[in-house]
C-alpha cells in the first residue's frame, strides 16, 4: 500500500474512538517525508486526517502546557506520530515517557482525551513495545500503531536516498559503527528486489570496505528469511526466472543484474573537493540535505525563487544536472533562443488549424520558460557566489606590495575566494606543494578572507590523506590560528573526532597540542579512510588524468558520453575512486594512458568482457574486497569456460533487457560522483544499455560530514 494512504487508514482506526479533532505531536524527524508524500500540500492531509492543531514533538522551546487544550472541548484526541529510524530512539522515548506521565497526572481536561501513538519503521518493534509497555506508556495510550513509511526517498529516476539525517549519518556509521543505517539499505534493496517481481535476481557482487561487506550478510539473512514466508506460487516465479536467467550465456548478459557496494570510506577525497557538476554545486552553495528541499534565493532583482530540483514538471534540471557547470550556460541560452522561437512562430499563423495547434503547445511552452527562466537564475546566482571574496572588497586590508617575497600572493589576491580554494584544492591532490607551502596558502586563506570552519578542515583532511600524515610541528602554528579565528570549543571536538576515525594523523612529537593525546606516530590504516598512498594510488587508477578538453557543449545530445573525455569533470581534474572502481569492472580503458599495455577500449563488435576487480592494482585501498559470481550450482558446468557475446548481439533496448547495475553507497554519495558514474557507463558500449539503479544512505557534502562531527560526543 501507499505509505500516505496506511498513514490515513490509522487515522481513520483513531477515528472510530472518538468524533472530535486531533492534536497531532509531530517528531520533526519525519516532517521532511510527510512533505514529499504530501507533495508539500500538508493541509490537504490534515484535512483528510481532521488534524485541527500541530505541535512539535521535539521543539526545544516546548512547552509542556501546549498539550492542554481546555479553550477547544472539540479536541478530543492526541496523536504522537514519531520516528523511530534514528540513533536518538531512546531519547524520544524518554521524553515520551515523561510527557505522558504528565498528562495523566494532572487533573485537566486532556485526562478525557484518547492517545494514540504511531511510530515510523522501528527497526526493533518488540524493543520499542517492551520499552512502552515496562514504562507504564501503552497501558496510558487508547491505540499503538506501527506505520510502514518510507525506508526511502526517490530522488530522481532509479537513485533512492533513505530518509535518514545526512549530518548525522555519517558520525553514526563511522564513529559511533551504528549498523541501523545498514539495516535500512539493506531493507529497502529487499523492496526494491520484490517490488520488481523478483527480476533485480543478483548474479554478480563487488563489495568493497568492511561495512559493505556487513551490508550484504545483513541483506542475506532478511532475504532468506523473507523467502522461508513465501507460497509456492511465489517460490516457482523466482524459480523460473532463475532458469531464465542462466538458460544459457546470452540470456544471462540479458538478464543479469550486478551489485556493486561500497564504503564511503573508500574515498574521503570527494569529499573534500569542491564540486563542478550543477547538481554537486546546488547541493554544496545552498547546502540542501536533498533534493526533496527547496532551493531559496534572490535573483539579479533581488526577487526571492523558490526552485525544488524534484519536481516532476521540470523538464530542464534532467538536461543538466550532471553536466559541468560550465556547459549549462551555453545550453540554458540555447533553449531559450529555441523557446522564443516557438513562441515567435505564433505571428505567422495562417489558419485555424494552425492556431489550434498552437494553443495546444502554449502551455509547455510556458512550463519550459518558467523552468529555464528559473535555473538561468539559479545559474546566475551559483556565479555570483562564485564570484564573492575577491580582495578588493574588503578595503581594511592594505594591498600588497609587488616585490618578490609577496608576489605570488600579490596575484591570488586578485582572484575569488572560490579560484583560490580551488587551486589550492588541485596543487595538493597534484603533490606539487610541501607542507610549510601548503599551510601557508592555508594561513592566507583565514587572513585574506572569511572562509567557513567546513573548507578550512576540509583542506587540512585532505593534506593528511595526500602526504601521508601531518608533522604536528609543523602543524601547531596553523592550529593556533584556527583557534584564534573560530574558537578553541568549535575546533578541537572536530580534531579530536577526525583523529579519531584517522582521517586527519599526527605525526607525534614532544609539542603535543592538548587535543592530540590520540595522535599517531606513523600512517596507520583505518577502516574509515582506506586510502594508504594515495600518490601512488592516483598513479595505478590515473586519478588526475591528462587530456585535452572536449568541447561538445553546443551539441544537440543529453549523452554524457559526447560532452567529455574522462570522468574528471565533476571536481577540479579528479576522477573519483568510487567512479574508476565501477568503470574498471567492464573497461580498462582508462589506464592506456599510464599503461600502455593494459586492454583497448571496446568497440560496437568486440566482446562484452566483464573485468571485474582481477588484476586490478588496489594495494593501496585498505580493507576486505570481495567478489562473488551468484549461479546455481546446476549452471556451473555451462560457465565454466564462458565466451562473452559480442556486445552488437545483445539486446540494446532498454524495454528489451532487464540487465541491471546496483551501486550501492554506504555513508552518503555525492551528486558529482553520481555524475561522473553515469559518465563511465554510459561511454561504455556494454553498459550504457543496462538499466542503472543506485541506492545511498544519503546524499552527502564534505560540509555535512564536518557538521557531523562537531559534537563531542
Amino acid at each position: 500500500m501507499n505509505p500516505l494512504e496506511d498513514l490515513k487508514d490509522i487515522f481513520s482506526l483513531i477515528s472510530t474512538y472518538q468524533t472530535g479533532k486531533n492534536t497531532l505531536i509531530l517528531d520533526h524527524d519525519i516532517s521532511i517525508q510527510l512533505n514529499y508524500l504530501t507533495n508539500n500540500h500538508f493541509s490537504k492531509f490534515s484535512n483528510d486526517t481532521n488534524i485541527n492543531k500541530v505541535i512539535w514533538f521535539d521543539d526545544k522551546n516546548f512547552n509542556i502546557d501546549n498539550y492542554n487544550d481546555n479553550d477547544d472541548n472539540s479536541i478530543n484526541s492526541i496523536v504522537f506520530l514519531l520516528n523511530l529510524n534514528s540513533e536518538s530512539n531512546f531519547e524520544k522515548l524518554i521524553k515520551l515517557s515523561t510527557i505522558m506521565k504528565f498528562i495523566r497526572s494532572n487533573n485537566n481536561n486532556n485526562i478525557n482525551k484518547n492517545i494514540h501513538l504511531i511510530t515510523a519503521n522501528p527497526s526493533f518493534n518488540k524493543s520499542v513495545e517492551k520499552f512502552i509497555s515496562v514504562n507504564g506508556i501503552l497501558g496510558d495510550l487508547t491505540s499503538f500503531h506501527n506505520w510502514n513509511s518510507l525506508l526511502y526517498f526517490q530522488l530522481s529516476q532509479n537513485l533512492f536516498s533513505l530518509e535518514s539525517s545526512n549530518d548525522a549519518e555519517f558520525k553514526n556509521l563511522f564513529l559511533n559503527n551504528s549498523t541501523l543505517p545498514l539495516e535500512l539499505l539493506a531493507k529497502s534493496l529487499l523492496n526494491l528486489y520484490i517490488s520488481s517481481n523478483y527480476k533485480l535476481r543478483i548474479t554478480n557482487t563487488y563489495l568493497k570496505g568492511i561495512k559493505s561487506i556487513q551490508f550484504w550478510k545483513i541483506y542475506n539473512r532478511l532475504l532468506n528469511s523473507y523467502l522461508q514466508t513465501l507460497p509456492d506460487n511465489k517460490r516457482k516465479i523466482i524459480d523460473d526466472l532463475d532458469e531464465t536467467i542462466f538458460m544459457d550465456v546470452h540470456s544471462f548478459y540479458n538478464s543479469s543484474t550486478d551489485l556493486i557496494c561500497l564504503d564511503r570510506s573508500v574515498d574521503i577525497i570527494s569529499l573534500l573537493l569542491t564540486q563542478l557538476s550543477y547538481s554537486g554545486l546546488c547541493n554544496e552553495l545552498f547546502n540542501t540535505s536533498n533534493q526533496l528541499d527547496y532551493l531559496i534565493f534572490n535573483d539579479n532583482d533581488n526577487n526571492e525563487i523558490k526552485i525544488n530540483l524534484n519536481d516532476s514538471n521540470d523538464n530542464i534540471y534532467p538536461q543538466i544536472e550532471y553536466l559541468n557547470f560550465s556547459h549549462v550556460g551555453p545550453i540554458l541560452n540555447k533553449l531559450a533562443k529555441n523557446l522564443q522561437f516557438e513562441f515567435d512562430k505564433r505571428k505567422n499563423l495562417k489558419d485555424i488549424n494552425e492556431m489550434k495547434n498552437f494553443v495546444s503547445e502554449l502551455n509547455n511552452l510556458k512550463n519550459s520558460q518558467s523552468w529555464v527562466q528559473k535555473h538561468t537564475s539559479l545559474a546566475e546566482c551559483i556565479i555570483n557566489k562564485f564570484n564573492e571574496g575577491s580582495l578588493n572588497q574588503y578595503t581594511n586590508i592594505p594591498l600588497l606590495d609587488n616585490d618578490n617575497d609577496n608576489e605570488s600572493i600579490g596575484n591570488l589576491s586578485l582572484q575569488s575566494y572560490y579560484s583560490q580554494l580551488i587551486e589550492l584544492q588541485q596543487d595538493i591532490i597534484s603533490n606539487q606543494m610541501n607542507l610549510n607551502t601548503i599551510f601557508n596558502k592555508i594561513s592566507n586563506l583565514l587572513n585574506l578572507f572569511d572562509p567557513s570552519i567546513d573548507d578550512i578542515i576540509k583542506l587540512i583532511i585532505l593534506v593528511s590523506i595526500t602526504k601521508n600524515g601531518i608533522k604536528e610541528s609543523d602543524f601547531n602554528s596553523l592550529n593556533q590560528e584556527l583557534i584564534n579565528k573560530y574558537g578553541l570549543f568549535n575546533i578541537s571536538p572536530i580534531l579530536l573526532n577526525l583523529q579519531k576515525l584517522k582521517l586527519i594523523q599526527l605525526n607525534n612529537n614532544n609539542n603535543q597540542p592538548f587535543w592530540s593525546s590520540l595522535s599517531e606516530s606513523v600512517l596507520t590504516p583505518s577502516d574509515n579512510q582506506l586510502i594508504m598512498n594515495f600518490n601512488i594510488l592516483n598513479k595505478s587508477l590515473n586519478l588526475l588524468p591528462l587530456h585535452d578538453e572536449k568541447n561538445d557543449s553546443s551539441k544537440n545530445s543529453n549523452d554524457l558520453a559526447d560532452k567529455y573525455v574522462d570522468a574528471d569533470f565533476g571536481y577540479p581534474g579528479y576522477v573519483p575512486i568510487f567512479t574508476r572502481l565501477i568503470q574498471s569492472i567492464y573497461d580498462r580503458s582508462f589506464l592506456n594512458e599510464t599503461n600502455p599495455t593494459s586492454i583497448p577500449p571496446q568497440t560496437s563488435s568486440s566482446r562484452a568482457i566483464k573485468y571485474g576487480w582481477n588484476n586490478l592494482n588496489l594495494d593501496q585501498l585498505y580493507g576486505p574486497t570481495k567478489q562473488d559470481f551468484l549461479i546455481p550450482e546446476s549452471k556451473k558446468k555451462l560457465f565454466n569456460s564462458i565466451i562473452p557475446p559480442k556486445i552488437s548481439e545483445l539486446n540494446s533496448n532498454n524495454h528489451e533487457t532487464s540487465s541491471t547495475i546496483i551501486i550501492c553507497v554506504i555513508g552518503g554519495l555525492t551528486w558529482s560522483e553520481l555524475a561522473t558514474i553515469k559518465y563511465v557507463l554510459s561511454a561504455n558500449k556494454f553498459t550504457k544499455h543496462k538499466k542503472l539503479i543506485v541506492l545511498t544512505t544519503g546524499m552527502i557534502t564534505g560540509s555535512q560530514m564536518i557538521n557531523s562531527l562537531k559534537s563531542p560526543t
